[in-house]
């Protein structure tokens, strides 16, 4: 069964786990995805998540690009502001001089292409240059232009990716990065729409741990040899789903 949240997996002789899924699209939700997987790997379960339709907004929060344009995005037809936007969160701690050696040169051959991407990722993302106050302020400002936009959301209309949550713990304490989860996890939930945050750490890591509460649900993610599986913990339904294949 094709849920367009991530859980493709999930077939019909498992009621349980297509209702619990069910629900999580219908009130709004909040994810945590944890596992000590490689980025470009998350991103793959993350593109699921932000589910495959075309009638979604679609938000992501990250870190400062390397001038590639996010593999999330790849398959989105709707690539322009009114439903795909990109925020890249730089703390005020961290260096210009990291920032500008993550900035490739680009061979001649791919210079076209890379154009493309940099002028389409132009028009759908901004730089957040601040403290945890200014990225709050943004995230708040687009779902706000979303919701106006839109007239008001459908249940699951609104996708938003939280990739950011390694920089504040980097930056801040775990009762900050707890607050700003619990605040953003229910502004998400109160426009139907849902949400995941990444955090690359094992399941039992202290900091998952005490954000784990926060959550819906929690979807552990593993490589086995070079298949991705994923596993489902659904807080309110006391379910947990076998390891699945993520195709």
């Amino acid at each position: 069964m094709d849920q367009g949240d991530g859980a493709n997996t999930v077939q019909s002789d498992a009621p349980e786990l297509a209702s619990a899924l069910d629900n999580l699209k219908q009130r709004g939700s909040a994810l945590l995805v944890v596992g000590s997987v490689p980025a470009e790997v998350y991103r793959r379960a993350s593109a699921r998540m932000l589910g495959d339709g075309e009638l979604r907004r679609r938000l992501l929060v990250t870190g400062v690009s390397d001038g590639k344009q996010d593999s999330r995005l790849d398959a989105i037809r709707r690539q322009t502001p009114e439903w795909t936007r990109i925020i890249e969160f730089e703390t005020t701690a961290r260096s210009t001089a990291a920032v500008s050696a993550s900035n490739p040169t680009i061979s001649s051959p791919d210079l076209e292409t890379a154009m493309d991407a940099e002028a389409t990722r132009n028009a759908l993302a901004q730089r957040v240059d601040g403290d945890i106050i200014a990225l709050g302020r943004e995230i708040t400002k687009i779902i706000e232009q979303f919701e106006s936009i839109a007239g008001g959301m459908t249940p699951a209309e609104l996708r938003l990716a939280f990739d950011c949550l390694p920089v504040l713990l980097a930056e801040y304490d775990l009762e900050t990065a707890f607050q700003f989860s619990h605040i953003l996890a229910n502004h998400v939930r109160t426009v139907n729409g849902m949400v995941h945050f990444w955090l690359p750490r094992e399941k039992d890591d202290n900091a998952a741990l005490v954000l784990e509460p926060l959550f819906d649900a929690t979807v552990e993610l593993r490589l086995d040899g070079t298949e991705l599986q994923q596993r489902w913990h659904f807080r309110d339904a006391n379910i947990t789903s076998d390891w699945l294949v993520l195709g």
